[in-house]
């Protein structure tokens, strides 16, 4: 009876294996457990790669890296790029695909290919250094932002002058900017010399063109300082020959009104010459 039953499944056997032998490749057999390997290790390398970036994310938002850097300076630049998502998704996108590149490495060298195993644990050394350098840009970014909206208020306060004020902290703001952008590069592993020495030059410029564009000005503003700190709107005084009523001391003129007409005084007059405060207007 029973070899009735195996000689009756034995055309069926014979087509199923010739079937087989048809649909599969013949190298694979022979590798089915290699292959089984590989795709177990992508479905791992997938989960972990998933899990990282999250926790990645809820790590970098419990250190309040996501408040800091929303509608900051280090997100404008990074709209630039066309990258869509903020800081935290991009540094968390860089931990998944570090974690790729480390199971895919370790996958070449189940299947033998050592030589390619080389280029992507270079690759994979060097991930870690572009987050760094990314986590660098978003810091300093934020302190250069923060510096520069100090020294643009604190200038515009004490010189009298929004636009000088934004002028200041402008500068503060691209110049710590800068720098940070040179020790990102050198994270990376590029000379930054020649960059550096361009960043100098252009500041020396920089200084050098607004000292001679702002030097006449610079009186004109510290007398303002002087004026704003002895007379108020509303005084009456009398100075380079014309008398009237204090309306407005700007960053460089105040002007004075005298029934209809209206003087521009240079604030210098104030800190030059003598001035009479024959009282209020």
């Amino acid at each position: 009876m029973t070899m009735d039953i195996n000689a009756a499944l034995q055309p069926a056997m014979t087509w199923i294996n010739g079937m087989s032998a048809r649909i599969i490749p013949e190298y694979i057999i022979p590798n089915l457990t290699i292959i089984l390997q590989v795709i177990l290790i992508l479905a791992v390398a997938y989960i972990v790669g998933k899990v990282g970036k999250v926790l990645t994310r809820r790590l970098l938002n419990i250190v309040g890296l996501s408040r800091l850097t929303e509608k900051s300076w280090a997100e404008s630049v990074l709209r630039i790029t066309g990258y869509r998502g903020s800081i935290v998704e991009l540094i968390a996108d860089l931990v998944k695909w570090l974690i790729y590149i480390l199971f895919f490495t370790f996958i070449l060298q189940t299947v033998g290919l050592s030589g390619v195993t080389d280029i992507f644990n270079q690759v994979a050394t060097f991930v870690p250094r572009f987050i760094g350098a990314i986590l660098l840009i978003a810091v300093g970014f934020i302190i250069a932002d923060f510096f520069g909206k100090v020294f643009q208020e604190a200038s515009g306060k004490m010189l009298g002058g929004e636009g000088l004020g934004k002028f200041i902290g402008g500068l503060v703001r691209y110049t710590i900017g800068m720098v940070v952008l040179i020790m990102s590069l050198a994270l990376l592993g590029v000379d930054t010399a020649a960059l550096a020495i361009l960043l100098s030059s252009l500041l020396v410029m920089v200084i050098v063109i607004t000292t001679f564009g702002i030097k006449d000005v610079i009186p004109e503003i510290t007398a303002g300082l002087h004026v704003r700190s002895n007379f108020r709107p509303g005084d009456r005084v009398k100075v380079a020959g014309r008398t009237g009523v204090i309306e407005e001391t700007g960053q460089l003129v105040t002007k004075l009104k005298n029934g209809k007409s209206v003087f521009i005084v240079p604030n210098s007059k104030f800190s030059r010459e003598a001035v009479e405060k024959t009282g209020k207007g």
